[in-house]
């Protein structure tokens, strides 16, 4: 019969998990991929993204044959600067792969939606409610107002 003990929560089994399956320094490698963008700046980040990491070796997709001779020319500096972020949990290299010509910039953003037209009935009877309403600011206030409510609804 199995003892019934406490729950333990799992924000405190997390360290001895990645401790037991000697996760710690691959996790710690990986945040390479959260500050890429910020460690190499935003025009060599638009033409090189990391991919992967196997042991202590980073594969970069670059987007072009030139961009890819650019970094490896630069590769020591990259290291250097990676690994003072990693600390000690170090990069010992970084290998690139020609991605096709594609740059990594964001994609534009979708145009912004158009908001749903009233229904053309209702319109025509708050417009012939408006029109007993003398004044021109206070009709344009409350009709912005009622257009707004209909897109909600």
């Amino acid at each position: 019969m199995r003892k019934r003990g406490k729950i333990t929560g799992m924000a405190a089994l997390l360290p001895s998990l990645t401790a037991d399956r000697k996760w710690t320094r691959a996790l710690n490698r990986h945040r390479l991929f959260e500050f890429w963008d910020e460690a190499v700046g935003s025009e060599v980040a638009a033409h090189a993204r990391p991919q992967v990491i196997r042991g202590s070796v980073l594969h970069v997709e670059v987007t072009d044959s030139v961009w890819m001779q650019q970094l490896h020319l630069q590769k020591s500096l990259l290291l250097e600067v990676v690994n003072g972020r990693l600390g000690e949990e170090g990069l010992n290299d970084i290998r690139f792969v020609l991605k096709s010509g594609k740059t990594f910039a964001e994609p534009p953003p979708p145009p912004p939606r158009r908001p749903p037209q009233p229904d053309p009935i209702k319109l025509a009877g708050f417009e012939k409610f408006l029109a007993g309403i003398k004044d021109e600011g206070i009709r344009t206030c409350l009709k912005k107002i009622w257009l707004a409510q209909q897109s909600r609804d």
